[in-house]
């Protein structure tokens, strides 16, 4: 998006804007025309299970969430001006996660 001045429209359009709006959202890109590329994250479990006696079950798991630390990109900035096309969300970083259950 750019954010054009009334100076810059007023010649084409032949008047002011409506509403004495100082700037009006013009896009630069077209929608859906442009992407960054593809999300590729590993997300892992290590599960082991204990089995205790005949009724109880114990299970321990530890999971690693983006294990390849990928920074891909989510979101950019659109609008016009110094940070045009800079991130503004990349993917989590990894994070590991220890969990159990009691089956019994």
């Amino acid at each position: 998006m750019w954010a054009a001045p009334t100076a810059e429209i007023s010649p084409s359009l032949g008047r002011n804007l409506a509403g004495n709006a100082a700037t009006a959202n013009v896009p630069l890109i077209a929608p859906q025309t442009l992407f960054e590329g593809r999300i590729r994250r590993l997300d892992m479990r290590l599960t082991k299970i204990f089995k205790m006696r005949s009724r109880y079950v114990f299970q321990a798991n530890v999971d690693a969430y983006n294990a390849l630390n990928s920074s891909a990109i989510q979101s950019l900035q659109t609008t016009f001006g110094t940070n045009w096309r800079s991130p503004t969300t990349i993917l989590d970083p990894r994070i590991l996660q220890i969990s159990a259950q009691l089956t019994f």
